[in-house]
């Protein structure tokens, strides 16, 4: 495309092949010429000598080509071949023909031209020509070159008459000597050669030779000899970037296919003569369609990729698709297609591109990624535990759905920030979790606070993770929080049953050795009372009992009780228990409301240890009340358990004793062992119940006691 001069590429069918900007401008109203024999009117010559010498241009050597003038123009055709496929046709100047053109009358007129006049003449129009002149005479003995020949080589005619071996080599001359015989036979062919000028460069040079005849007489030839240095010189980089492309396209793993404006194959490279099993110089000048392909199932790609071809002209851009390939081996191929259209100045189709790329492993890897994003997306959103994710500026990005069910926000609510979970005390927190994560120390397991939507502070466990990008930087955080209340509730169980453990073995050893002793006191008492004042021997007699009664209550925790299971009418015994306690009730001026949900209700448990437990909890709510007050006493029931309430309106508990309720020695009374509640939690406990305290200061306290239906 760079020749300044219209160049046209043949194949050996006379097909066209390519036609640079110059040809398409010159022959423009001839662009649907298919063949070169219709190109006779266009170059004014004989059809079977064009033809002709194209068929010779395949057989001259690379670099050599036929000249031939145009005729009725003061241009030459050059035919060259390019390689066993392809010729090559360039239009150019015919110097040689530019000056020698003469007017007929201006020859008439110099007849009477004096002959010193005629010669003056002649030397100036030697001197003055732009390209280098030789004479040789009759005896082939130069006699003449001209001011460009002479600036052409550095070399005076005395340089090249004596010394010619110091500007050619001997091959050059026999050359030279072979083509002045030709000349003299008629043959005045171009022929190329390379010279050395003065300063030992290469000089590339184009000659033709023309004899001179006068009277029918030899009398010597002229030789016209143009520099063609900078001319070969750009054809061997052209041809050096030519083949360095190929090398470059050839290299590429993809197949790549140059077509013409008819979709005829211009080129494809190696990687597409593999896939496609397509041999070396059978695919030039016939569409992908024609082509045979022996290695690789492309039946259907090839059938229809005139559609694509289509799609691409029309649109005049690029077009993009997928298409799937069996291989020789049996595998499946994913090949990605670009087509690329390419148009002249003018809009007219010039050449199209196809490429495709095997991208089998690519959506292998997308397939995968797709996989583990599924996957990870399902973790994140069904993970039982709360999850969120927040950047570096505490800003939270995503949170799953057991985070919005633990913290109590709805699907409309937004979280935006950590510091909306945190507790006011621990908003310094986050800023040391973030440091710990940057600096690459794991945060585990870590046990804290955190806040609901509704100010509800809840115990929970949270593990910080780093989020990095492709370079290891950390750009966020996970953190995967765990709501531990039930389990806090376990430990303390847990707690309290191993400490009733070991009140147990220490009651047994207690009881033990204190009974004994006590006996017998109590003996030597009862033995001496006629000798002890009657108020101090009451006083004795009711310690010494009370004394009894508390060993009594380490032994219920030390030693298993005979206990037997039955159908017991729940309601029936909450009613006996409140008359049972209805005189102490009247004696410390409290009233009783009952509202028993149903009148009747069987439940399996120890009538006895029940009992025991209902009158302990009423008599601390009566003993809560020293100025009397009111006992409420409510029930109800789920299809699986009981639920009994007792609510007094007294003193109330404070929360920091609240949590320490049911531990053995604890009481709020000031002479209380509390050891009764232990034993109402042991009893509780044992018929797979709960109970459970709420209390404010100056309020009161509701008990409620859960117990099963079935066990």
């Amino acid at each position: 495309d760079a020749i300044p001069l219209p160049l046209i590429v043949f194949d050996r069918n006379g097909g066209i092949v390519y036609r640079n900007e110059y040809a398409i401008s010159r022959f423009s109203s001839y662009e649907q010429i298919d063949y070169i024999q219709s190109f006779e009117s266009i170059l004014l010559m004989e059809q079977n000598q064009l033809i002709a010498n194209l068929d010779r241009a395949f057989t001259v050597k690379l670099g050599e080509f036929i000249s031939l003038p145009l005729p009725y123009t003061k241009e030459r055709i050059r035919f060259s071949r390019i390689d066993d496929n392809l010729a090559m046709l360039i239009i150019v100047e015919d110097k040689e023909a530019v000056y020698k053109e003469i007017p007929q009358e201006k020859l008439e007129r110099e007849k009477t031209i004096p002959t010193e006049e005629l010669r003056q003449r002649f030397h100036s129009l030697i001197d003055e020509n732009p390209d280098g002149i030789a004479f040789v005479d009759e005896h082939l003995q130069l006699t003449l070159i001209n001011q460009a020949l002479h600036q052409m080589l550095g070399y005076s005619l005395d340089d090249l008459k004596h010394f010619p071996a110091q500007v050619v080599e001997y091959e050059t001359i026999l050359t030279i000597g072979r083509h002045f015989e030709l000349a003299l036979h008629g043959d005045q062919r171009p022929y190329e050669i390379e010279a050395s000028d003065v300063h030992g460069n290469r000089v590339h040079l184009l000659i033709k030779t023309i004899p001179i005849h006068t009277n029918g007489q030899f009398r010597g030839a002229y030789k016209i000899v143009k520099d063609i240095t900078e001319f070969k010189s750009a054809q061997l980089d052209a041809l050096d970037q030519a083949e360095q492309l190929r090398s470059l396209i050839d290299s590429i793993p993809e197949f790549i296919i140059f077509k013409d404006e008819y979709g005829r194959i211009i080129e494809m490279n190696a990687y597409a003569k593999r896939i496609f099993g397509i041999e070396e110089g059978k695919y030039k000048g016939i569409t992908c369609e024609e082509l045979n392909c022996s290695n690789i199932d492309a039946h259907h790609l090839l059938k229809y990729n005139a559609n694509t071809d289509q799609l691409a002209w029309k649109q005049q851009t690029k077009v993009e698709y997928e298409y799937q390939l069996e291989l020789a081996s049996g595998e499946m191929a994913t090949f990605e297609i670009i087509k690329a259209p390419t148009f002249h100045s003018n809009g007219k189709r010039k050449y199209l591109i196809a490429i495709g790329r095997d991208i089998s492993e690519r959506k292998e890897v997308e397939r995968e990624l797709i996989e583990t994003q599924e996957l990870i997306e399902s973790i994140f959103t069904n993970n039982a535990d709360a999850i969120s994710v927040s950047n570096l500026d505490k800003e939270i990005i995503q949170v799953n759905p057991a985070f919005k069910k633990l913290y109590g926000y709805t699907d409309g609510d937004i979280i935006t920030h950590l510091h909306d979970i945190y507790p006011d005390q621990n908003k310094e927190e986050a800023n040391r979790i973030i440091k710990a994560v940057l600096d690459g120390e794991g945060v585990v397991d870590f046990e804290t606070v955190r806040v609901k939507k509704d100010g509800t502070q809840i115990d929970v466990s949270v593990t910080y993770s780093p989020i990095k990008d492709h370079e290891g930087n950390v750009t966020a955080m996970s953190a995967i929080t765990r709501d531990i209340r039930d389990r806090k509730k376990t430990d303390e169980l847990l707690l309290r049953s191993e400490k009733l453990s070991a009140i147990g073995q220490l009651a047994a050893a207690v009881a033990h050795e204190v009974r004994n002793p006590l006996t017998s006191v109590k003996g030597f008492i009862q033995l001496y009372k006629d000798r002890i004042n009657d108020e101090i021997l009451e006083l004795m007699l009711s310690e010494m009992d009370r004394i009894e009664g508390i060993i009594n209550e380490f032994l219920s925790l030390a030693r298993p009780q005979a206990v037997t299971y039955q159908q017991i009418d729940i309601m029936a015994l909450t009613r006996n228990v409140v008359s049972l306690m209805n005189p102490e009730l009247l004696l410390n001026k409290v009233n009783v409301r009952t509202a028993f949900h149903t009148p009747s209700l069987m439940m399996h448990c120890e009538k006895n240890q029940i009992t025991q437990v209902l009158m302990n909890v009423i008599k601390n709510g009566i003993e809560s009340m020293p100025d009397g007050g009111l006992l409420s006493i409510t029930t109800c029931n789920s299809d699986t358990h009981l639920f009994i309430e007792i609510t007094d309106k007294g003193v109330g508990i404070p929360k920091d004793r609240l949590e320490r309720l049911g531990e053995p020695f604890f009481s709020n009374k000031d002479t209380g062992t509390g050891l009764g509640l232990v034993v109402c939690y042991k009893i509780i406990h044992e018929h797979h119940g709960t109970i459970h305290f709420d209390s404010t200061v100056g309020v009161g306290t509701v008990v409620t006691i859960t117990l099963p239906l079935q066990r």
